[in-house]
C-alpha cells in the first residue's frame, strides 16, 4: 500500500494473541487443547516464516545465509510441532514445511493478487488468517468424517455450519480466480445458488443445517427479537449508504463512523444475551461482504455499478487498491477475538470478546469525532491529536465503567488495570501507526487484556 510502511511486526500479533488465550485457557474447554496447540504453533511458523522472507528478499545476504533462511521457518516449525503439538518426527517434519512453503505461496499471491491494498504485513495478517480458517475447517471435517455428526450444543452445530459455507464459499473464490470462463454473470449466480445450497442442505449436522438452524431460532423468542434487531440494523445501513450517494461529495470521518456505531450494536447485545447466534452471523457478515465485494470486482451487474458507486464515496486513504480494505477490516477486527477464543459462549471472559468493539466501535470513533472537531494539539510526526487520544482512553473507560455497573462485564481488579493499559498501548499505536488500524487495534487490545 503506497501510504504505509511496511508493517512487519503485524505478523507477529495473531501467534502472540493465540498464545495468550492458550494459556489463559478455560477448565471447560479443553477438548479443544490440543487443536488450540497446533494452531497456536502454526501462526508462530507462518510469522517467523515471514520475518525470514523480509530477510530474504530486503536484506543484502549471502547465499548461503539465504539459504539457511530459507530452511529456519520450516525446521524451527517442525520441532514445535514434535514438541508442543506431540506429533510424530514424521508429521511434524512434513507438516512444518508444507505449512511454511504453502503459506509462502498464499503470501505472495496476496501481495500480487491484491495491489497496492495491503502493506506486508497487513498481508500476512490476512493470509495468517485465511491459513488458520483452513487449518479449522479440516479439522472439523476429519472429526464428523471419523465420528459423524456427534455434537449436540447450539454453538458446535452453528460453528460447524459456518465453517461450511465459508469453506465452499473460499473455493468458489479460488474458482473464480483460476478460471476467469466462470466470472459471466449467469454462470456466477448459477456458482452463489449451489453456494446456498450447499451451505444449508449438506449433512454436515443432524438434521440438515436449514433445519437446524430453523429449530435453534424456534427455542428462543429472544433470538427472533435479536435477529429482528439485526435485521433493522441492516436496514439503516442501506439507508445511510443511500444518503451519502445521493450527495456528490466524499463521505467525511463523522459519516464513515456511522458504521462503527452500528457495528456496537450489533456485537454488544449478541455477546450478553445471545452469543451463538452472534457468532453465526458474524460469518453470515463476512460471507455477505466477500459475495458482494464479488460483485463489484467482476462488475456482476445489477449491483456492481451502485457497489462501485458506494466504494468510491465511503472510500478513505488506506482503500489504495482495488479492494475494499477499510470494511473488511472493520467486521473481522470486530469478530477476531470472537473466533480467536475456543468456546466464546461457554468462557465467561466477555471483556476479552468485546475487545474489537472497544477498541474501534468505541476509542477508534471517539477519537476520530472528537480529534476532528476539537484536535488542537498535534503529536509529534503525526497527523493525530492529543485531544483524539485522551478521547480514545476515556471513552473506553466509561464504556467498560457502564458495562460493569449495569452487571454486563464482571471486572476485577486486575481487569481493572488490564483494560487502561490495553486502553493506553491502543490509543498510541492509533496515534502513530499507518497500518489499518480496524485490524490491528483489536488484536493489540485482545492480546492485553487477555492476559488479566
Amino acid at each position: 500500500r503506497p501510504s504505509a510502511g511496511p508493517g512487519g511486526w503485524l505478523c507477529l500479533l495473531i501467534p502472540v494473541a493465540l498464545g495468550v488465550r492458550l494459556t489463559h485457557s478455560p477448565s471447560g474447554c479443553r477438548d479443544e487443547d490440543w487443536m488450540q496447540r497446533f494452531l497456536t504453533v502454526a501462526a508462530a511458523g507462518m510469522a517467523l516464516d515471514t520475518l525470514c522472507f523480509y530477510i530474504y528478499v530486503f536484506a543484502q545476504t549471502g547465499i548461503l545465509v539465504k539459504c539457511l533462511v530459507s530452511l529456519l521457518p520450516g525446521v524451527t516449525t517442525s520441532l514445535c510441532f514434535c514438541f508442543l503439538a506431540n506429533l510424530s518426527a514424521l508429521s511434524s517434519v512434513i507438516s512444518g514445511f508444507l505449512l511454511t512453503v504453502t503459506y509462502q505461496h498464499l503470501y505472495i499471491g496476496i501481495m500480487r493478487g491484491f495491489e497496492k491494498s495491503f502493506s506486508y504485513g497487513e498481508a500476512s495478517v490476512f493470509a495468517q488468517g485465511v491459513y488458520l480458517f483452513a487449518l479449522s475447517v479440516l479439522h472439523r471435517f476429519w472429526v464428523l468424517f471419523r465420528d459423524g455428526s456427534c455434537y449436540t450444543n447450539d454453538f458446535d452445530n452453528l460453528n460447524l455450519i459456518m465453517l461450511n459455507a465459508l469453506f465452499w464459499l473460499t473455493n468458489i473464490c479460488l474458482m473464480l480466480a483460476v478460471y476467469p470462463w466462470l466470472r459471466k454473470p449467469i454462470r456466477f449466480y448459477l456458482l452463489m445458488g449451489l453456494l446456498v445450497v450447499t451451505a444449508t442442505c449438506m449433512p454436515v449436522t443432524q438434521p440438515i443445517p436449514l433445519v437446524t438452524l430453523l429449530q435453534f431460532l424456534h427455542r428462543s423468542r429472544k433470538r427472533f427479537a435479536i435477529l429482528g434487531f439485526y435485521l433493522m440494523l441492516v436496514g439503516l445501513t442501506c439507508i445511510t449508504v443511500s444518503w451519502q450517494l445521493k450527495s456528490s461529495s466524499m463521505a467525511n470521518t463523522r459519516v464513515r463512523k456511522i458504521f462503527h456505531l452500528l457495528i456496537v450494536l450489533v456485537y454488544v447485545p449478541g455477546l450478553i444475551f445471545e452469543c451463538s447466534l452472534l457468532y453465526l452471523a458474524t460469518g453470515v457478515a463476512l460471507a455477505a461482504f466477500v459475495v458482494l465485494e464479488m460483485l463489484r470486482l467482476l462488475h456482476i451487474p445489477p449491483l456492481a455499478g451502485r457497489l462501485a458507486e458506494a466504494f468510491r464515496s465511503f472510500k478513505d486513504d488506506k482503500d489504495a487498491g482495488d479492494l475494499a480494505l477499510t470494511p473488511f477490516c472493520l467486521l473481522i477486527g470486530c469478530s477476531m477475538p470472537i473466533w480467536m477464543t475456543p468456546c466464546p459462549c461457554s468462557v465467561g471472559d466477555t471483556l476479552a470478546l468485546l475487545s474489537g468493539i472497544l477498541a474501534v466501535g468505541v476509542g477508534d470513533t471517539a477519537a476520530s469525532i472528537v480529534g476532528s472537531k476539537y484536535g488542537r494539539n498535534k503529536w509529534g510526526g503525526s497527523t493525530r491529536s492529543l485531544e483524539g487520544t485522551a478521547a480514545f482512553v476515556v471513552s473506553i473507560l466509561v464504556a467498560v465503567g457502564l458495562l460493569n455497573v449495569s452487571g454486563l462485564v464482571a471486572m476485577t481488579q486486575a481487569k481493572w488495570f488490564a483494560t487502561v493499559f490495553a486502553a493506553l498501548n491502543s490509543a498510541l499505536v492509533e496515534a502513530f501507526t499507518d497500518q489499518v488500524d480496524n485490524l490491528v487495534l483489536p488484536l493489540i487490545f485482545y492480546i492485553i487484556v487477555g492476559l488479566a
